[in-house]
């Protein structure tokens, strides 16, 4: 709800408590009158109070005590209005003076009874001038069909406006709800295309590398191998050209895994749980090392972006266990929790020293994931294997 409509509500509060105390003023005010002007006796002046007061603490409990009941609970507001007249009757009879209520239950029937009830609240409201002793009752029916329909026509006007008050703060609610809706729409567009820039971005890189330094890497290991094959070359000579040999594999091999990463590869036709599985399979083809894979908890469909920082992740620990850790067996788990996904690497290889892990693959892992304000923490040791915990929030996919 908009400041504009608070202050609308808060302004139409104020009037209806202001409808609902108005009657004791002017009750007080009668009270008055018939205290100073009444020439009864005390007694009677007093038991008058004493129902003044009666029709005081009535009001209070249904219009003051219950402001929710007023044009909703019919019943009870029928009761209390049948009250209210009998009292003002009473008072009436008691002395003339308490005529200067009456006007207050023209009102009060507008306010308190609902639909067309309240019309047939301001007719029976000039019971009170009928029921006066001495009254000449030709004139006060003359004076009544006048002053009835102008009552009526008043109460009808306030009502009429309030109801469209009513009918325009709902249509300010309803705009309002639908430019929130049109700026959510919004800004999913604007996300979509940013991601389908980076999509197509990414894949623009892959390709170019592909094409450019990848190829060229292969055309040296080609020429480095073909070299030995005319006549055998001495010793140092042919180190150098396998040392060669090797670190242009080794290059190939991470311009390779950086086009992968480039990509979205498995998440295309995959869930994450097989992509990671695949990627567990595939390195352990490729480095002869015993490796398990385990899911656990109920995998659920997650954002993109959350999809492809998991596997990665899975992606750039395993390289490293393979380029440098020397294990023999590798675990890697994935866990679906309430509010978060957390991918667990361990190893029992060399291990390495945490504070002095500075290396590009490590350093782009954390960025990434921080990017999604989750978490990358490592334990290990010289000798005592290694474990990398990835924590992301989950980024449920929109429905």
């Amino acid at each position: 709800m908009t400041t504009e409509e608070q202050l609308g509500l808060r302004h139409e509060r104020r009037w209806n408590h202001a409808w609902a105390l108005a009657p004791f003023g002017l009750l007080l005010l009668t009270c008055a009158v018939s205290m100073v002007f009444d020439p009864a006796p005390v007694e009677h002046r007093l038991v008058t109070s004493g129902i003044a007061v009666g029709l005081a603490v009535w009001h209070w409990w249904f219009v003051v005590a219950h402001p929710q009941w007023c044009g909703r609970n019919a019943w009870a507001m029928a009761l209390y209005y049948v009250g209210l007249l009998a009292f003002t009757v009473v008072l009436v009879l008691r002395n003339d003076a308490f005529l200067l209520f009456v006007p207050a239950c023209y009102v009060l029937a507008f306010v308190t009874l609902p639909g067309w009830a309240a019309y047939l609240g301001v007719v029976a409201a000039n019971l009170p001038w009928l029921v006066l002793p001495g009254t000449d009752v030709r004139t006060t029916l003359l004076n009544l069909a006048v002053v009835t329909p102008l009552a009526a026509l008043i109460g009808g006007m306030i009502r009429a406006m309030e109801r469209e008050a009513i009918r325009r703060r709902e249509t300010n609610s309803e705009l309002v709800a639908m430019a929130a809706e049109n700026a959510r729409l919004h800004a999913m567009l604007v996300e979509q295309a940013r991601e389908t820039g980076i999509a197509e971005e990414r894949a623009r890189m892959a390709r170019e590398i592909h094409d450019t330094v990848a190829q060229g890497l292969t055309g040296i290991v080609t020429q480095l191998e073909a070299v030995e094959e005319p006549a055998p070359l001495a010793g140092p000579v042919r180190d150098r050209l396998d040392t060669a040999r090797r670190l242009a594999r080794t290059s190939l091999v991470e311009v390779r895994r950086s086009i992968e990463a480039l990509r979205p590869g498995p998440l295309q036709d995959a869930r994450l749980g097989d992509a990671v599985r695949q990627t567990v399979t595939t390195w352990r083809e490729q480095y002869g090392v015993e490796a398990t894979f385990t899911v656990t908890g109920t995998p659920l469909p997650v954002h993109s972006e959350v999809e492809v920082t998991v596997l990665r992740a899975a992606q750039e620990a395993l390289s490293n266990v393979g380029r440098h850790a020397e294990a023999r067996r590798v675990d890697v788990t994935l866990s679906y929790m309430e509010d978060v996904i957390v991918l667990d690497v361990r190893d029992d290889g060399a291990g390495f020293d945490p504070s002095t892990s500075d290396g590009f693959g490590l350093t782009a892992l954390r960025q990434r994931v921080r990017a999604l304000a989750g978490s990358v923490d490592f334990e290990s040791a010289p000798g005592a294997g290694t474990a990398i915990s990835v924590s992301v929030p989950v980024i449920e996919v929109e429905r």
